[in-house]
């Protein structure tokens, strides 16, 4: 039901086992174009910081198993907090001791859209990984413009970034779609952030495991069809249906029937 964002340049693959372990569901984040060596400001100055000054950088010495949080006020030396330059940002980053000593920024220009801020980390790749938090002068700089977004079923929060699930892979910030910036980073992925679906939603079908049955009654109060489904299928899915018959006033049926069935908009059910 949530959507993920993934802040680091592999792909994560979520794995649901269900019922046949030989049969697993795989939900999957692509991952982030930056990386925790090159990190770079999608969109280009200048940037108006006036109510968003701070840039939080994370970084890890241990692969991601504890993070520290390191924030910059990247307008403490602009001219205009509601104009600050690129070179305004990349001078006071690097004025700042700790960023210094762990990456340097510069000034970047593709010769076509103008300039952008650059980070690139001074520590070899290892267990080093650094990402930035969507806060502050990231709603602004868009560092995680590229990172990969996705819907995923709740069961994957475990692999959320701290988490404190000893099989968590910490690769993910869950997004909130109550919160503004979260919001636009959903719906510049090409997401609907008003839409969230529900766990069973995102199964689509693909597990019989989770079984949806309706049922037709008759004025007798005896069961006449069933129409059953994988949690998830949609109309024109393939479905199974049975067909009961009695005799006379009898309450157990006399005959029973399952034959292949394509689902319809109306066969359709919400728990």
């Amino acid at each position: 039901m949530p959507f993920y964002q993934n802040v680091f340049d592999s792909e994560f693959i979520g794995v649901l086992l269900l019922g046949d372990r030989q049969l697993s569901l795989n939900f999957r984040v692509r991952g982030n174009t930056n990386s925790s060596i090159d990190l770079i400001g999608w969109n280009t100055g200048p940037y108006d910081l006036s109510s968003a000054a701070n840039l939080t950088f994370n970084y890890s010495f241990d692969a991601g198993n504890t993070w520290t949080a390191l924030v910059v006020n990247v307008a403490s030396g602009a001219v205009s907090s509601s104009a600050v330059r690129v070179d305004e940002i990349v001078t006071a980053l690097n004025a700042d001791a700790t960023f210094a000593a762990l990456y340097e920024a510069s000034v970047a220009n593709d010769g076509k859209s103008g300039l952008y801020i650059k980070v690139r980390s001074r520590r070899p790749r290892g267990n080093w990984k650094t990402y930035i938090s969507n806060t502050g002068a990231e709603t602004k700089i868009r560092f995680n413009k590229k990172a990969g977004v996705a819907e995923l079923p709740s069961y994957f929060s475990r692999h959320t970034i701290g988490s404190g699930f000893t099989d968590g892979v910490g690769m993910l910030i869950e997004l909130d779609t109550g919160d503004t910036a979260d919001q636009a980073i959903i719906t510049d992925a090409g997401l609907d952030h008003t839409a969230e679906r529900e766990d069973w939603e995102l199964l689509e079908g693909r597990s019989g495991l989770f079984t949806f049955k309706k049922f037709t009654i008759d004025g007798s109060n005896r069961i006449t069809q069933i129409i059953e489904y994988p949690a998830g299928a949609e109309e024109g899915d393939f479905a199974k249906k049975t067909t009961f018959t009695y005799s006379g006033a009898n309450t157990n049926p006399s005959t029973s029937a399952e034959v292949p069935y394509t689902l319809e908009s109306g066969d359709l059910i919400t728990p």
